[in-house]
């Protein structure tokens, strides 16, 4: 069957200093649980500069059902950009750029271009393709809140250093 492909593309904006936002996205821990709802990770495999670094995401869509995505980090350019490929349920490469704004704002513009392979989803992108669309930008809005709510309480906490962080709330409703 034939892979249904997507450029997807997000540009979130997060009221924290640039230097912030890349040490929480570049953490080792990869803590990213903490901020982005419906997300966990597994396999987290870091290696220092990033470059090699790999995790297993798996995220539950606001559809109702889940996306494993293997991430293997291919460069990095510390502050600026991330580029990584993508295995599993997707794949297809990952660009994410940091861009500050300002003192306290920073752009964070994220774009896939990923083709699905499970055999459902590819029967039905005819049909659910702008669903697919709809439910990617829905996670990754949260995770953009999600990441500016964790900044905005995490004072100058060290990611990775408080397993009493609380969880994002749930605002998708499943």
């Amino acid at each position: 069957m034939r892979r249904r492909g997507y450029v997807l593309t997000s540009d979130w904006r997060v009221g924290a200093p640039l230097a912030r936002c890349w040490d929480v996205l570049a953490d080792p821990a990869l803590t990213w649980p903490r901020w982005w709802p419906h997300l966990r990770t597994h396999d987290v495999r870091p290696i220092d500069g990033l470059v090699g670094s790999s995790a297993t995401l798996l995220f539950r869509t606001p559809l109702g059902y889940a996306l494993r995505v293997g991430l293997v980090v291919e460069s990095a350019q510390a502050r600026q950009r991330v580029l990584v490929r993508a295995s599993g349920d997707l794949e297809g490469r990952g660009d994410v750029v940091l861009t500050a704004l300002g003192p306290a704002l920073t752009r964070i513009n994220v774009v896939w271009d990923v083709r699905t392979t499970r055999a459902w989803m590819n029967a039905s992108a005819p049909l659910l393709a702008p669903a697919f669309v709809a439910s990617h930008a829905r996670v990754m809005r949260l995770g953009e809140r999600g990441l500016d709510r964790y900044l905005a309480g995490s004072g100058a906490r060290t990611p990775g250093t408080d397993p009493a962080a609380a969880p994002v709330t749930d605002v998708t409703g499943t």
